[in-house]
């Protein structure tokens, strides 16, 4: 029997509709799902290896998967980013990889806003001193009028750019290419650093994003106040970054993703109270994991009904 298996933990939310779906078309359907963000190569290997179709999240399909699991024709992959799939080698061995774009850039903006909001206002901090019965006043600032910088203006800072529009912020951003996006100016990245007051990082891990966030491309970020990471770990030198927040040159710093997750970080870098940590969560919501999983099983019913 062929089997559809699910590796990626938002899939369980609607499991009851992939099960039903499967056996309709005389499937089997199951979910293994990692400890930490994702699988490695050879974990996936283990765990998908009966599979004809594999629903994934952060987990890493290489040649050597591809070798190994030769079952399998389709990789669905939840949520957009493909950076850990070897699509070349898929496409060589007769698999189809498909993804869920432009779903989840306004579940990722929501949180953003969040994050902003909280940095600029010390809400987090302000709660962790009522935790130690310490009545503290925060001095915050606000988030009107502020200059926000976008690296990369994908689905996620165009979603954000329409969330800030009553705090009459300044959009700026750096792309492959002028977008001629109305109410937003492109720039080169090193412009976008030098006069953004918030950095947002959404651009697609490539060979020419990873790293590109460190000491040096922020040498000239003078206005930089908060810089925000929601895209991949491996665009920024966390620990260039984190030095500079430590030595006061860069005076807040958000990130959801790391260059390896879960992360491993030091005692005072975790209770640092300019640094907002979260474990690669912007887009986990319940609406949001409905939308995508409706997304997926319309995509099965339409490769199992051929």
């Amino acid at each position: 029997m062929k089997e559809i298996i699910s590796t990626c933990p938002r899939t369980n939310s609607n499991k009851k509709e992939f099960e039903f779906l499967a056996k309709h078309y005389g499937l089997k359907y199951s979910e293994k799902f990692p400890q930490n963000q994702g699988f490695t190569s050879d974990e996936m290997i283990k765990q998908i290896k009966e599979a004809s179709i594999c629903i994934i999240g952060d987990d890493k399909i290489d040649q050597k998967v591809l070798k190994e699991c030769l079952n399998l024709e389709y990789i669905i992959k939840w949520g957009s980013g493909t950076d850990k799939i070897d699509i070349e080698s898929a496409n060589k061995n007769g698999v189809e990889v498909f993804n869920t774009p432009e779903i989840l850039g306004k579940y990722v903006a929501e949180f953003v806003l969040g994050l902003m909001i909280d940095s600029y206002r010390k809400i987090t901090l302000n709660h962790k001193k009522m935790n130690e019965k310490i009545w503290y006043k925060s001095y915050g600032k606000s988030l009107f009028n502020r200059v926000i910088g976008f690296y990369g203006y994908g689905d996620i800072a165009k979603s954000l750019t329409k969330i800030l529009k009553p705090f009459n912020c300044e959009i700026i951003y750096s792309d492959l290419n002028d977008l001629n996006i109305q109410g937003a100016t492109f720039m080169s990245l090193k412009s976008v650093i030098k006069k953004s007051e918030i950095l947002i990082v959404c651009a697609p891990l490539t060979e020419a994003t990873m790293g590109s966030i460190n000491k040096e491309s922020l040498e000239h970020a003078e206005l930089l106040e908060l810089l925000i990471n929601v895209s991949r770990g491996e665009i920024i030198k966390e620990s260039e970054i984190i030095e500079m927040i430590s030595d006061g040159s860069l005076k807040s710093l958000c990130l959801d993703v790391y260059e390896k997750e879960p992360p491993k970080l030091k005692e005072e870098v975790l209770n640092n109270g300019n640094i907002l940590f979260t474990s690669h969560n912007a887009s986990n919501t319940i609406d949001a994991n409905e939308e995508v999983n409706k997304v997926i099983l319309n995509k099965l019913d339409e490769i199992l009904g051929d």
